[in-house]
């Protein structure tokens, strides 16, 4: 078994090393899991043996900021052993970790803008199951990093990269045979959809095949060659996928003998898409030293729970029809909904550092055993809303039309880390799929009908600006529609200063603050973040943002002018909405009129 393990080994460093040769700069796509482990290894192997080259070599990693805690800990870990072999070695390679953009990130998305969190049922389109969030935060940062690196390869006279996976077709059946679709092999790259070159030097191995590799670099005795992972690394990995197996895992790691497949299959922490349960987190939580991952389990089950229960589902649409309608109808989460989302997740990452504390003065009076793993866990292992996080769902919510007042999404932060008050996780049973119902369209005009809003524009910013801001010039209209607004910055995409939003946070932001705040309009923050420059908006999209705060503005004002509560505005809006039929007459006749004014002139 060892002797054909290394030839394998040998054999999938040879094809590597064959394409270093020809000019290729490869680049490893590295999960942090057992076959992308292999595939680092032998990649790193093949460019020592190659030597010395001008051609720089690449690991890539993505970190959609909510993977699984432990894994997530585990592949930085590694990431940073390899940069101090590749420093000690001289070998040219380089090492990346791509991100989601900060509005597509989870929290971001699902708290500041209310997008449903991705399952099953809503991952289906056109008959075939996507994963737009895979496609959201791991394959639009990492084309974008491609890009970046074909361009340095060019710069440094190499040929095409080509990226190292690390699939396997006995993984599952459907990996087979999307695997088999795309031609994926060993010993010769191929295309991707995407148009890059992509070799799957494991892609005929078992699982077997890969522990077995795995039992040689974790025994020092017996390593083929110098390996980028110390044994302890690997004996690490493998106590993570026995966690993840219940404790039943096979694998025996270091020893000779069968080595049993181990299943486990690690994903994000919040993931819906694999069904009712994470299994793998599930065994993880039931092992003592990862039973601080419980709570983001719970929140997970808790999001799968409420996927159909309808009233808490915003009803006002988020785009204008030609007629000057709006569509009423459940669609992305309400209000009082991303609220409790940001309770429990704020909840959630303090009482982890609660946790770190209390495991550390453990350790520090002799209450636990002092080992590598308790001393790991006296620092917090996650924190899910960040204070960069917590500033752009702070500017998203304060644009709503249910904000009851300023700095909505930080009050929630002092309520939690301030004042101590804990947002447990409910435990709920899931409700049957039902459908979504078209209670109709409510007209607005362009935002003027009945409760004529203004947006971004702040009437305080330009009264002080040119005091506090002598250089700036007194009207800032930067919309496609010429409209006014506060000052702002613009970065290549939605950014947020995130040295500026901690020190805010933690700073600024204090009880007198909070206080002096609750009874500013919502939207006041949203102004603020613009005009400190704390927020900064996509070049050439203000228009886009201008139109979502005259949107929150618009039935704020409508609910002030009424008198109406959230509740009895949503009541209101369902009783006043016209039906799609009707509607449809009004664009009809709308699209009739301009061809006869067209006609005529």
């Amino acid at each position: 078994m060892e002797q054909e393990i290394l030839s394998k080994m040998e054999a999938a460093i040879s094809v590597m090393q064959r394409y270093i040769e020809q000019g290729h700069s490869l680049s490893c796509a590295y999960s942090g899991g057992k076959d992308s482990t292999c595939a680092l290894v032998l990649m790193v192997e093949a460019i020592r043996r190659a030597g010395s080259t001008t051609i720089n070599h690449h690991v890539q990693s993505a970190d959609t900021t909510i993977e699984n805690p432990t894994i997530a800990n585990f592949l930085h870990s590694v990431l940073d052993e390899l940069q101090l072999y590749i420093e000690a070695s001289a070998l040219p390679v380089q090492t990346h970790v791509t991100t989601p953009s900060l509005a597509s990130q989870f929290v971001v998305s699902t708290i500041g803008r209310g997008t449903l969190a991705r399952t099953p049922e809503n991952g289906v389109r056109d008959g075939r199951r996507t994963r737009a969030c895979a496609d959201t935060w791991k394959v639009r940062p990492g084309g974008r990093l491609r890009t970046l690196l074909e361009r340095q390869a060019a710069d440094d006279g190499a040929r095409e990269v080509i990226t190292v996976l690390g699939l396997r077709r006995d993984e599952s059946t459907s990996r087979a045979v999307a695997m088999t679709e795309r031609r994926d092999n060993a010993d010769h790259p191929v295309r991707s959809r995407t148009g890059a070159l992509t070799l799957s030097p494991l892609s005929e191995w078992s699982s077997d095949d890969v522990w077995t590799m795995l039992a040689l670099l974790a025994d020092a005795q017996s390593l083929p060659f110098p390996s980028p992972l110390m044994p302890r690394t690997i004996h690490r990995l493998s106590e993570i996928y026995r966690a993840g197996n219940g404790g039943t895992c096979g694998v025996v790691v270091g020893d000779s003998g069968a080595r049993a497949s181990c299943g486990s299959r690690f994903g994000c922490a919040i993931c819906l898409v694999s069904g009712d349960r994470d299994k793998s987190l599930e065994a993880m939580i039931e092992d003592e030293q990862y039973g601080h991952l419980r709570p983001l389990n719970d929140f997970r089950n808790y999001l799968l729970a409420i996927q159909w229960d309808m009233p808490r589902r915003e009803l006002v649409g988020r785009s204008l029809s030609d007629a000057g309608y709006t569509r009423i109808q459940a669609d992305t989460y309400s209000y009082a909904t991303r609220i409790d989302f940001l309770k429990m997740l704020t909840s959630i990452d303090a009482a982890e550092r609660d946790r770190a504390e209390a495991h550390s003065a453990d350790l520090a009076n002799g209450s636990i055993a002092d080992t590598e793993q308790n001393r790991m866990l006296c620092e917090p292992q996650f924190e899910f809303v960040t204070p960069q996080q917590l500033v752009a769902i702070d500017f998203f919510l304060s644009m709503h039309h249910y904000a009851p007042h300023a700095f909505p999404a930080l009050a929630v932060w002092h309520d939690v880390n301030v004042l101590g008050r804990r947002y447990p996780v409910p435990k709920l049973d899931g409700l049957p799929k039902t459908d979504i119902v078209l209670h109709g369209w409510y007209p607005v005009g362009r935002y003027d009908r009945d409760a004529p809003s203004v947006g971004l524009r702040s009437f305080d910013a330009e009264q002080w600006n040119p005091y506090r801001h002598p250089g700036r010039p007194g009207r800032y209209a930067r919309t496609t529609g010429g409209e006014q607004t506060v000052y702002f910055e613009e970065a290549s995409q939605f950014d947020v200063d995130a040295e500026a939003a901690c020190l805010f946070v933690t700073c600024a932001y204090d009880t007198a603050f909070m206080l002096d705040t609750q009874h500013r309009d919502a939207i006041d923050s949203a102004h603020f973040w613009l005009n400190e420059g704390i927020v900064k908006l996509p070049t050439g999209m203000a228009q886009r943002y201008q139109d979502m705060a005259k949107r929150g503005q618009y039935f704020s004002r409508l609910a002030q002018r009424l008198n109406l509560t959230p509740a009895e505005l949503d009541a209101h809006l369902v009783e006043n909405a016209i039906g799609d039929d009707e509607h449809q007459a009004l664009l009809s006749y709308d699209t009739t009129q301009l061809s006869l004014f067209a006609e005529a002139a």
